[in-house]
């Protein structure tokens, strides 16, 4: 049984209004990321971190963010929460929810190796950017809309019929 038809007249307009939050989210990447690094140094600062964040963001290569990492690591998760909340509710069975969550699982999984793999290489910037590549691909709306699209016509899954 589709999505649709659990969430009634409730459905639509959820759907919509998370698509509206991933948008505005990325329009307004900059502000949220600002607040996000304000409320994290406070934190940190209040529980006597804030040194220690600082001496580990100073050892980060630029490469993999140039940003405070606690505020980048919020947003992506923010975001990616709302990508994998909007593809619940779109998707037609558990089957194809799994195959999206393996499939998120497998790129984070494959970034965090870029990024070793980088390290490891001794600071290679084509690992970095290779993963900062695929990391911007991920915490984006894009492959939300290829999972829908592709399960929606068929590809993916199949469901079992009784």
């Amino acid at each position: 049984m589709l999505s649709q038809v659990r969430f009634g007249s409730r459905y639509w307009p959820l759907v919509g209004t998370l698509i509206v939050v991933l948008l505005l989210l990325g329009v307004y990447d900059e502000p949220v990321l600002a607040a996000f690094t304000r409320l994290w140094q406070g934190v940190l600062a209040a529980v006597g971190l804030g040194q220690q964040a600082q001496s580990v963001q100073a050892g980060i290569n630029g490469g993999i963010t140039k940003r405070f990492l606690p505020a980048v690591a919020t947003y992506a998760a923010l975001y990616l929460g709302i990508c994998l909340l909007l593809l619940r509710l779109l998707l037609p069975s558990p089957a194809h929810w799994r195959l999206a969550l393996q499939l998120y699982a497998g790129a984070l999984v494959i970034y965090v190796a870029l990024v070793l793999l980088g390290k490891l290489a001794g600071d290679a910037f084509w690992a970095y950017r290779l993963a900062r590549h695929l990391l911007d691909f991920v915490v984006s709306p894009l492959p939300v809309a290829a999972l829908y699209v592709l399960f929606q016509a068929g590809f993916g899954p199949q469901e079992e019929r009784r």
